[in-house]
């Protein structure tokens, strides 16, 4: 075992100093998750880490809630705005919870710069979602 594990490189699962500042950064990300009949169905989302994982929160009635929680695997797709050829790729494994007092709604909100009693955004039926890495790329 100990020697297929020499031979057979482990997926990263943390995000690179390389490329933390992109992760950390306020840009719109593309989630990509499973579909009816294994179609896949990307989104645009806004998001925040937490150390190498990845918060969203997401409203119940949306179909990417729906396909997380019959395939509870998913992955987040960042490109650098200054350089397209600059990107992260977090896949992972998805973990539905509570949005208590809707606190993870409004430091997403506030990460974008948006005030979130002023935006017209559905509060009701809405989830913290957790995406724990189990490979990540960084390229460029």
């Amino acid at each position: 075992a100990v020697l297929h594990r020499v031979l057979r490189k482990e997926p990263m699962t943390t995000i690179p100093e390389s490329h933390r500042d992109l992760a950390a950064a306020p840009v719109v990300a593309s989630l990509a998750t499973l579909g009816s009949g294994g179609t896949p169905q990307v989104t645009a989302v806004w998001f925040v880490t937490e150390g190498n994982t990845v918060k969203l929160s997401l409203v119940t009635a949306r179909q990417k809630y729906k396909n997380m929680v019959t395939w509870p695997q998913a992955t987040l797709f960042l490109i650098d705005p200054a350089n397209p050829y600059r990107t992260l790729e977090i896949r992972g494994t998805v973990e539905v919870g509570e949005d208590q007092d809707l606190a993870l709604f409004e430091k997403i909100f506030r990460h974008y710069g948006a005030d979130p009693d002023a935006f017209a955004a559905p509060r009701d039926g809405r989830v913290a979602v957790t995406l724990r890495p189990t490979r990540i790329v960084a390229q460029g």
